[in-house]
């Protein structure tokens, strides 16, 4: 009597997991279906040409900034380095 039960609750459970998969799927197929479906313009209709050209010279004078920042960062770290393994070398 016991195998039968531990056997129908395992046939019962695979049941379940059939349904929960397809479920599942399903669920998965709406969501592709609606992200395909909702294709943005890269340039929303209500940006003017001047306020574009304005935000493109924002981004790359940003950039450069970002640049310079990381040049001046390199260069302090590499001198901070070469002055230690200076004093490393004095003190051996």
């Amino acid at each position: 009597m016991g195998t039968l039960g531990c056997i129908h609750d395992m046939m019962r459970r695979d049941k379940e997991n059939r349904e929960l998969r397809q479920r599942n799927r399903e669920r998965m197929k709406e969501t592709r279906r609606r992200m395909t479906e909702c294709r943005h313009t890269e340039i929303p209709p209500t940006l003017s040409v001047e306020k574009l050209e304005e935000i493109q010279k924002q981004t790359q004078e940003k950039e450069q900034a970002d640049q310079s920042r990381a040049f001046k960062i390199k260069l302090i770290l590499g001198l901070v380095i070469l002055v230690l393994l200076l004093l490393c070398g004095l003190l051996l």
